[in-house]
């Protein structure tokens, strides 16, 4: 990318990057703002994303059984009503198991028609597997976002200990095109920047400047949603992450 928009970079842009006091992305991208125009560098960057792969991290909690599924099939975009075996599979050790099974399709049916959530069609990813671990590892300590909802719905905070107790914390590393993961970046229209071009000048902005290539520990980030879901092939590998790692950084977003 930086031989790609060369060409618009002032002489000495670079070395008077350096010699600012730059601690994080954020003063980069400001200070290459005060020597370009930074609106120049995104046509640019959309064309030389659109030609690469992308990158993404997945983070969720499952069972041998989904896991197994995820291998076969890949990341499927939400189906409530496909949802309802693992719930039930997971709900069930809990005492009260005999008292909501009989609500179990009243519930998947409340939070699948918008009662929460409102996922449903999507495959979400994050470009920054550093924050997914560290800033909202929720997904791998509670699993699902919908499966909670559901297992609130049923149970409220009792349900915490069971979607904890299920299956393994998971991230999954995929690679996705890069014209789709710009989409994917903008799917209810695009800001000024566009998300992901923003966050791609602005890494380009601390290189720049630092020399540096850790962006991972900035957590710098971008979301994805995608509609079509992520095929087995372009599922790049899968981490197992203990928990007690999880534990260290959980958000308790979803209590």
């Amino acid at each position: 990318l930086r031989s790609h928009i060369a060409d618009l970079l002032p002489p000495g842009t670079e070395q008077q990057l350096r010699a600012g006091a730059i601690e994080d992305c954020w003063d980069a991208k400001v200070a290459l703002a005060q020597l370009v125009d930074m609106a120049k560098l995104y046509e640019p960057a959309r064309e030389w994303i659109k030609g690469q792969q992308v990158v993404g991290y997945h983070g969720t909690r499952l069972d041998p059984e989904q896991r197994a599924s995820v291998s076969r099939h890949g990341l499927i975009p939400l189906d409530p009503a496909q949802r309802e075996p693992a719930i039930r599979r997971f709900l069930a050790p809990h005492p009260r198991w005999l008292e909501i099974e009989g609500r179990v399709a009243e519930a998947v049916n409340f939070v699948g028609n918008g009662g929460a959530g409102n996922r449903q069609g999507q495959v979400h990813l994050t470009l920054s597997g550093a924050g997914l671990l560290r800033g909202f590892n929720h997904y791998l300590v509670e699993g699902a976002e919908f499966d909670h909802h559901v297992a609130n719905y049923l149970l409220g905070e009792e349900c915490h200990d069971l979607n904890r107790a299920r299956g393994q914390g998971l991230l999954y590393r995929v690679c996705v095109d890069g014209a789709a993961a710009l989409a994917a970046a903008n799917p209810f229209g695009e800001p000024s920047p566009p998300n992901l071009l923003g966050e791609l000048i602005e890494t380009l902005a601390w290189f720049m400047a630092t020399g540096r290539t850790d962006t991972a520990s900035l957590e710098l980030d971008c979301g994805l949603i995608l509609y079509e879901g992520i095929a087995p092939d372009a599922i790049i590998d899968v981490l197992e992450i203990p928990d007690e790692t999880l534990w260290e950084d959980y958000d308790h977003r979803l209590r």
